[in-house]
């Protein structure tokens, strides 16, 4: 056996040899050029050898060729037509020569610059910049139509308020921050329509209604026009200047102590401002007379004394108004505040044309309404307290048979039971606070000093009208 231990050895790498020869190429071909070679196959030293059967089989920037040699250089593609794909296609050592525009700057239809880049079935070229839109009516600030204009196209658009002051207001373009907001004018005023001007300033559809009262009569034409010119909430009332009840709903009271005109309009001419001048036919009676009076509510006017209860009924009525009830006159009076007097909770000699005024300043007599500014309740209601005492419709209740009024005037004078009224005396503690008690917003139906028969007149006797719808 050592004899013979080598020949297995050797035959096994005999056969060795033989087998790598197969794997590396088939048994050699003699041949003098490639075409002698079967395909796959080149010849190199005579002999049909092969490198590759796919182009990987070779190194980068090689391909592996009909004959199977790996060879440096263009391989053909798209049948070697050129296409626009970045590569030689026909291997003329070109790229992409058919469209030597490629790269360059372009635009379409004026839009912004881009580049000439190939098509994506890569046929033909086209320009990557924007196209152009058909019109430029998206509020961006962008030329979405590439005609040198910015949002040209672009409609206005409806503000959200369209009602009174408001109406057809319009918002406008304002470029890349879109719609600009509403211009709605200077009547505008938002949140509140607090000016007396028979407009819808706040574009809520109602008119005035954050408006104080104007302190102005309703006559001429405005007496005529449907509108509510003084902002009062009554519309072409007539009889002067009347304001909302401050406390009482659908009930408005005078501003002012009543003047007593012969016009309903309240032109004049005017009665009772320094004598008891009425018209015979205007009795002072219970029945009442053959002439129609008016009460009428004005600033700066010496109102009308010498009413009795019926008369100042009568005038109040005249006017489709009538005589205030004590709880009515006595909250307007310091505007439904718990103030004493209408300017607050203690007396203040010379605020109002009181008893007292006429002490201080010697002078006894009616003033015009208004005049005293600060005898006021909100700068609404005047001269409650002094200036006339005013009538109300309540009957006393300790003398069934006289009727009550309020605010005591100017005179210092007290009524006695007997309907006599006698000067009072300022120097007497219960005089004075007799008077005070009647210059107070309290009206007292069960006092003497605070009644008198209802056909009694005196130069002080006065009074303003309420209206209820």
């Amino acid at each position: 056996m050592g004899r013979f231990s080598k020949f297995p050895v050797l035959i096994i790498l005999f056969f060795a040899e033989i087998s790598l020869q197969a794997c590396s190429n088939p048994p050699n071909e003699k041949c003098s050029a490639d075409i002698d070679c079967p395909s796959g196959r080149y010849c190199a030293a005579g002999s049909c050898i092969y490198d590759c059967t796919l182009d990987r089989d070779c190194p980068e920037d090689f391909h592996c060729s009909i004959r199977g040699r790996c060879e440096r250089g263009c391989m053909s593609t798209n049948g070697g037509e050129e296409a626009c794909d970045g590569l030689d296609n026909d291997c003329d050592g070109k790229t992409d020569e058919d469209w030597s525009q490629l790269g360059q700057s372009c635009s379409n239809g004026g839009c912004e610059e881009g580049h000439w880049v190939c098509t994506q079935d890569k046929t033909d070229v086209e320009c990557d910049g924007p196209v152009p839109a058909e019109d430029d009516s998206v509020c961006d600030g962008l030329d979405e139509d590439c005609d040198g204009e910015t949002d040209e196209d672009v409609a206005d658009e409806p503000c959200p308020l369209q009602q009174g002051v408001c109406a057809g207001a319009m918002m406008h373009c304002q470029g890349i921050a879109g719609f600009g907001q509403c211009d709605y004018g200077s009547e505008y005023t938002e949140g509140a329509d607090d000016t007396c001007d028979q407009k819808d300033n706040d574009c809520d559809g109602k008119t005035d209604e954050d408006a104080m009262s104007i302190l102005q009569p309703e006559t001429g034409e405005q007496a005529r026009d449907g509108l509510d010119n003084n902002c009062n909430g009554l519309v072409d009332e007539k009889g002067g200047v009347m304001v909302p009840h401050p406390t009482m709903e659908n009930v408005w009271i005078d501003s002012y102590e009543s003047v007593i005109s012969a016009d309903q309009d309240c032109k004049g001419p005017y009665y009772g401002q320094d004598a008891d001048d009425y018209p015979q036919e205007w009795t002072p009676g219970v029945s009442g007379g053959g002439v129609s009076l008016y009460a009428c509510s004005l600033p700066g006017v010496v109102p009308s004394g010498w009413l009795s209860w019926h008369r100042a009924k009568r005038a109040c009525e005249a006017q489709g108004k009538r005589l205030c009830g004590p709880s009515e006159w006595a909250v307007a009076c310091h505007h439904g505040t718990t103030s004493l007097f209408p300017y607050g909770m203690q007396f203040v000699a010379g605020v109002c044309n009181d008893a007292w005024n006429s002490l201080l300043t010697g002078v006894e007599q009616v003033m015009p309404t208004a005049s005293l500014i600060n005898c006021t309740a909100a700068g609404q209601i005047f001269d409650a307290s002094g200036n006339l005492a005013e009538w109300v419709n309540a009957w006393s209740e300790d003398y069934p048979d006289r009727a009550v009024f309020a605010g005591y005037g100017f005179r210092c004078e007290l009524c006695e039971p007997d309907g006599n009224c006698l000067d009072c005396n300022p120097n007497s503690d219960g005089d004075y606070n007799d008077i005070l008690r009647g210059l107070e917003c309290r009206v007292q139906t069960g006092r003497t000093e605070n009644c008198a028969f209802s056909d009694q007149v005196r130069s002080y006797f006065g009074v303003r009208c309420c209206y209820a719808q």
